[in-house]
């Protein structure tokens, strides 16, 4: 992904993916009688997405953002846009993204909840700390599935995108006991007790989600972030 030949860190690729989510969402409501301007975020989709990741690498650590040089040069190696894109365009389409949501740049995502509930979990359940020691790194590759499949996952649940954006708690829980049940699966029933009540979701809303989650791993497809 892009997100990787980059060397963005991983909570950085998730915020990316959140913001750019956010900003398509908004400009739709926005714009989504101007075919104008819906035809112009066609023909410019790669550039927000990278100027997107570049926000990202800001907010994950300011001296390792990346340059407009390499969007440029990255732009240049997908041969994405029909035109040459500027430093002017980047600073344009950085500033549109950040107007369009608002300058609102404190997101949450699941891999914050997922890092959170993990913590719970390990202090509840000391004796199983060796079985569940690889579970994070489960969790991080579950997520990351969901996130390149995220509009057939998150939508067979909820029925559309903008819902499952607003119920990341529930994500982080599907994931964690996804991943519980790759781990070790005597586990499994536990540890979704244990989240459902501590979150206050549903147990069987749980395990339809992680039913959702594990129809669609193995149809796993390539995504630009």
């Amino acid at each position: 992904s892009l997100c990787e030949s980059m060397k963005l860190p991983i909570e950085a690729r998730f915020y990316a993916v959140e913001l750019f989510n956010i900003f398509v969402n908004r400009y739709a409501q926005k714009y989504s009688k101007r075919r104008d301007k819906m035809m112009a975020f066609s023909t410019k989709s790669t550039l927000y997405i990278l100027v997107a990741i570049q926000i990202s690498s800001k907010m994950s650590s300011h001296y390792r953002a990346i340059s407009q040089r390499s969007i440029i040069t990255t732009l240049s190696r997908l041969k994405k846009q029909s035109v040459p894109v500027t430093k002017r365009d980047i600073i344009e389409a950085e500033i549109e993204i950040l107007t369009t949501v608002d300058y609102s740049l404190a997101i949450v995502h699941p891999l914050e909840l997922v890092d959170l509930l993990l913590f719970f979990i390990q202090d509840h359940f000391q004796s199983s700390c060796e079985t569940l020691g690889s579970l994070k790194e489960t969790c991080l590759s579950v997520l990351e599935m969901v996130y390149l499949r995220q509009s057939q996952i998150l939508t067979s649940y909820y029925g559309s995108l903008e819902k499952a954006r607003c119920d990341h708690v529930m994500v982080a829980v599907a994931v964690i006991c996804v991943a519980v049940f790759i781990v070790d699966s005597s586990l499994n029933e536990e540890i979704s007790n244990f989240l459902s009540a501590k979150c206050g979701v549903d147990r069987e809303e749980v395990l339809r989600m992680s039913v959702d989650i594990v129809d669609h791993i193995n149809g796993q497809s390539g995504s630009e972030l």
